[in-house]
């Protein structure tokens, strides 16, 4: 199997700049949970799980207007 690199690229993940490892690290923890909890639960939603997918649907909206603007 073809060892993938460490991505290094630095990006602005909220208000915090981190590689995008981390952002992805970050990323999946958050809709992970969310969507195990949706799944144990028939589709219900806890309003912490959805308080959670809007901030990290801030967080890509922030990031990608940052990618969009440095191209």
């Amino acid at each position: 199997m073809r060892k993938i690199r460490q991505p290094k690229t630095m990006v602005k993940w909220g208000h915090e700049d981190v590689t995008m490892l981390e952002m992805f690290t970050d990323l999946n923890r958050c809709v992970a949970e969310v969507v195990r909890n949706m799944y144990d639960m028939d589709g219900d939603m806890y309003m912490s799980d959805y308080q959670k997918l809007c901030s990290v649907q801030w967080k890509i909206e922030s990031t990608l207007e940052l990618l969009k603007k440095e191209k």
